[in-house]
């Protein structure tokens, strides 16, 4: 285990990016590495509601999932020494993007359309995916709705279409200068 820089001073990360990003991935082995807590909030917002993201869409709708997960991650957020993999929509509410601002480094984990249609292809409870015949389409009208939110937001962009997940890391490392 990697002791953690006096440089990061125990800034949270905030991995942010669309869904298939690698946010995840990444999230729990960056983690390890620098000896921070994980959270993943699509996971620790299931705990708490006792129920799958996709169910929470369907029986609530997106608008309250989001009202949670802006609260939860305002909350947390406040806390220091974290890794947060968070929801690909985190940037669209302003409490969320102020958290980012002010609450440690925020990191944008970039990939194409196509890298990331091909990632989560075979994954489900992607519940802004319902209908995959048109799911490559769907995805890049989010990018256009969403990019200019996480660029405003981003400290620092890593594109991850060409990389394996420790390559990554190993960029993120660079940039955070640890």
């Amino acid at each position: 285990m990697h002791q953690q820089s006096t440089r990061l001073n125990n800034k949270n990360i905030f991995l942010i990016g669309m869904m298939g990003s690698w946010k995840s991935t990444i999230g729990n082995k960056l983690a390890n590495f620098l000896n921070y807590k994980y959270i993943d909030t699509d996971v620790a917002i299931e705990k708490i509601m006792k129920m799958k993201i996709s169910k929470i869409f369907s029986e609530y709708g997106e608008k309250k999932f989001r009202s949670i997960e802006e609260s939860y991650f305002v909350e947390k957020s406040k806390d220091k020494g974290f890794v947060f993999s968070t929801g690909g929509g985190i940037i669209l509410g302003i409490k969320s993007r102020m958290a980012l601002k002010n609450n440690g480094i925020t990191i944008l984990l970039k990939a194409s359309t196509k890298t990331i249609y091909n990632r989560i292809i075979t994954t489900n409870g992607r519940p802004l995916l319902n209908n995959l015949n048109d799911s490559e389409i769907t995805l890049e009208k989010m990018w256009l709705k969403r990019k200019k939110f996480y660029y405003e937001n981003a400290d620092f962009i890593v594109e991850t279409d060409h990389l394996q997940p420790d390559q990554v890391i190993n960029r993120i490392l660079k940039l955070i200068r640890v």
